[in-house]
């Protein structure tokens, strides 16, 4: 597995933020609406970008990447408050390393790059989202500091692109996400799940998409840990999730486990719901960035004993507790 920031870096970031905390401007200033002319979308194309308070704006950061779901687009840091007001709370505490993160805008489309050639939406965020944000901030290099989230439709995104590009990312954190076995990935590459959905355009005629679908569920794509590649990878959902989603994580969680494949799963209180993905995104990056370090609540989750390396000290501290 590749190491993450440096102790250095970390703890000389931490400093300035703490120390200029009380000079930071307020959160809606640090979240910006950029656009880039994207070659792979052949259009100019948004993304917004969060930095952490009390920034000096010249030391590198580790970058962040953020694929939304269905429906939202790049205005989600600037709308979804709780998400960075989480990340300020969590930054200024000393809880979580600084990091500067962008979340593009996929519109509808999956992430994915159609098979129309109209769309190439994940070319759009590795080719030029990030070589552009890497221009424009100043970003740590090497692969340890570069990260990639989502949820919903994003968390799938997330897998993909994470399972597309082995050697890019150091981590990828994919939270209330479909993940399709083979027969699930046909109904849905056939147009059989989601009504109105350009499936064709997407996945192809109806043997194109059979065998996309054969060849690139995450099942078949994840057959032993070399097939990560070193990406450091968490899944989670939700008790009260959307329909088939927690079934269908438990089904990838088992599927891993069964092939000793390495990976973190959490299973939380809420539902596909802000509220809930805002409290397990720096849970995420801290046990990717900190790994060992990590303060986390217990009363926000469930099934702590699914993880016992994310949660062993509490659950260690849970079993050590005079009985009630």
């Amino acid at each position: 597995m590749p190491r993450l920031a440096s102790s250095a870096l970390a703890t000389s970031s931490c400093a300035a933020l703490l120390a200029c905390a009380c000079a930071s401007p307020s959160a809606p200033e640090r979240v910006h609406i950029e656009t880039l002319d994207s070659p792979a979308e052949g259009r100019s194309m948004g993304y917004s970008v969060y930095t952490p308070p009390g920034w000096d704006g010249e030391t590198p950061l580790p970058l962040v990447i953020f694929l939304h779901g269905g429906g939202d687009d790049e205005r989600v840091l600037a709308e979804k408050t709780a998400i960075t007001a989480t990340f300020d709370e969590w930054i200024l505490a000393g809880r979580l390393d600084p990091f500067i993160m962008v979340a593009p805008n996929g519109e509808r489309g999956f992430w994915a790059n159609w098979y129309d050639g109209s769309h190439a939406y994940e070319d759009y965020v590795v080719d030029d989202v990030i070589p552009t944000v890497r221009a424009r901030y100043p970003i740590a290099p090497g692969r340890e500091n570069l990260h990639l989230m989502g949820i919903s439709m994003g968390g799938a995104g997330t897998l993909f692109t994470s399972l597309h590009h082995g050697e890019t990312f150091a981590s990828a954190t994919v939270l209330s996400a479909p993940i399709f076995d083979e027969q699930r990935f046909t109904r849905l590459a056939e147009g059989k799940m989601f009504r109105g959905m350009p499936h064709e355009r997407l996945f192809g005629p109806p043997e194109v998409a059979r065998e996309t679908a054969r060849t690139e569920n995450p099942f078949a794509k994840l057959q032993t840990a070399a097939d990560l590649h070193g990406t450091q990878l968490l899944i989670g959902a939700g008790r009260r999730d959307l329909p088939g989603l927690l079934r269908s994580n438990r089904k990838f969680h088992a599927h891993l486990e069964a092939a000793q494949i390495p990976h973190h799963y959490i299973e939380y209180r809420g539902g596909h719901d802000w509220r809930s993905w805002s409290q397990l995104f720096p849970v995420a990056l801290c046990l990717h960035m900190r790994k060992s370090s990590c303060e986390l609540e217990e009363d926000r989750f469930f099934a702590l004993e699914r993880d016992p390396e994310v949660f062993g000290v509490l659950a260690a501290q849970r079993a050590s507790s005079p009985a009630g």
